[in-house]
């Protein structure tokens, strides 16, 4: 009777310890919430990605466009002359605000009497689209002292479609 039992311990013993071995790897569900985790956090640094990468191009393209207005602010260190002066420069008159100023330069060409060049096509290609140079003149302390006192230079930069831009200014005595 002994050896009954023990044939049937040995049995019961071998079926036991072959599913201690069995169970070994993951499960199914451990696999799926893994899975589930590193796709979360995949989309997340893509996103942060996505972002991080969005902001460094317009970074980039507001320091473009900060140094072409500083350049065509630079293209006017000495004084234009402006003769005679339009109310449209006279910021003493009516509200600055609305003031345009005396167009004194842009990409266009077309005011040639204050030798404006504008920035050239390739380094403002890089902008992107809707590019708009320009540069104005204003009579701070009106156009009946505008032969004696300093003149603003505004060099204003427009690009890309939501309307970024970039304004310098300076006195020019």
């Amino acid at each position: 009777m002994s050896s009954k039992y023990s044939s049937i311990r040995a049995i019961i013993t071998t079926r036991i310890m072959r599913r201690i071995v069995d169970t070994s790897g993951f499960t199914i569900i451990e696999v799926i919430v893994t899975l589930g985790v590193t796709a979360l956090f995949l989309t997340l640094f893509f996103q942060v990605f996505l972002t991080m990468e969005s902001q460094r191009v317009s970074v980039a393209r507001q320091a473009l466009a900060n140094d072409i207005a500083y350049a065509n602010l630079r293209k006017f260190a000495t004084r234009p002359t402006i003769a005679p002066c339009p109310d449209s420069m006279d910021l003493t008159t009516g509200d600055p605000a609305t003031k345009p100023g005396l167009l004194i330069g842009d990409e266009t060409g077309s005011v040639a009497a204050y030798g404006f060049v504008a920035e050239p096509t390739d380094v403002v290609r890089k902008l992107g689209s809707n590019i708009h140079q320009s540069v104005r003149a204003f009579a701070p302390k009106g156009c009946a002292a505008l032969a004696t006192t300093p003149i603003k230079i505004e060099a204003t930069v427009s690009y890309g479609s939501n309307g970024d831009k970039v304004v310098h200014a300076t006195y020019v005595n």
